[in-house]
């Protein structure tokens, strides 16, 4: 570390999603500092005159990294970023600073309230597979539920797994069968959307998958095609093609293929010559 840097307070990063309260936690922090956005980045932090610190807003959104760390190295005084996330930060500039989390509870919604009363809590439209695929199970509105898929617009194969694991198989087979892939998009969601009615108080199941395993990969590393572990199994009764995938793998994956275990060659001991003398001619 330079000597610049011997006595300075590491930057902190704020992160949380939209109305968590980031920047009222960096302005507590803060309370006098000039607040910039990661797309002002252009100006020369050095040349800023700010004693009571320095907030940098949404680093995650068309920020670039050689731009933050130039703040980082040039600004002397408290600097605090927020983001919305963790993953679109360089990992240089997280490197160089401390990591806070604004929490999951949502205070954007109190302060509209104070102001307006009779308000109703923002609904957000757009929903990850899980939680779309949750509210699909509950929400007695099948017009919002058609709306909500044709919006999010979900991998059929992700949504239809997710809701087998909590439906009868009957409800969606014809879905399954018949429309999916075949018929347009739109339609699908709608008929989709309306096969169900909502109401359903059951617990919500995840869809199992099976555990990854190295087998087909390592049969592909034998030059099979597609991983066949039937084309393998076949292959494996000719003792040159077992000779040949011991030479491409390690004993651990021979074992792992049922190969058997690999020979292990012992290396011959290295017999040193004695040097001859002048006695050895006598």
């Amino acid at each position: 570390m330079g000597l610049t840097n011997m006595n300075r307070n590491r930057p902190i990063i704020i992160t949380g999603k939209t109305g968590t309260g980031k920047t009222t936690m960096a302005r507590g922090m803060l309370p006098d500092a000039l607040v910039l956005y990661g797309d002002e980045l252009e100006i020369d932090a050095s040349s800023v005159n700010v004693e009571n610190g320095l907030i940098i807003e949404d680093i995650h959104y068309n920020t670039q990294k050689e731009s933050l760390l130039r703040v980082i190295r040039r600004y002397r005084g408290s600097l605090i970023f927020t983001s919305i996330n963790e993953k679109d930060i360089p990992k240089e500039v997280k490197a160089l600073c401390k990591m806070k989390r604004a929490g999951t509870v949502k205070h954007l919604f109190d302060s509209i309230k104070e102001l307006a009363p009779r308000s109703e809590e923002p609904y957000s439209m757009h929903m990850d597979t899980f939680t779309l695929a949750n509210n699909y199970l509950r929400e007695s509105d099948r017009d919002m539920m058609a709306k909500l898929l044709k919006v999010n617009k979900p991998k059929d194969y992700q949504i239809m797994n997710v809701l087998g694991e909590n439906l009868h198989p009957n409800k969606l087979l014809f879905i399954d069968a018949i429309v999916k892939r075949k018929w347009s998009q739109n339609y699908f969601y709608e008929m989709l959307a309306y096969v169900h009615n909502g109401k359903h108080y059951g617990r919500f199941n995840l869809p199992k998958y099976r555990p990854y395993t190295k087998t087909s990969y390592l049969i592909k590393k034998l030059g099979i095609k597609n991983g066949s572990k039937r084309v393998f199994k076949q292959l494996t009764n000719d003792e040159d093609f077992v000779k040949y995938a011991k030479t491409k793998l390690n004993n651990t994956q021979c074992r792992d293929l049922g190969l058997g275990e690999k020979k292990v060659r012992k290396k011959k001991p290295i017999v040193k010559k004695k040097g001859s003398s002048l006695e050895d001619f006598l």
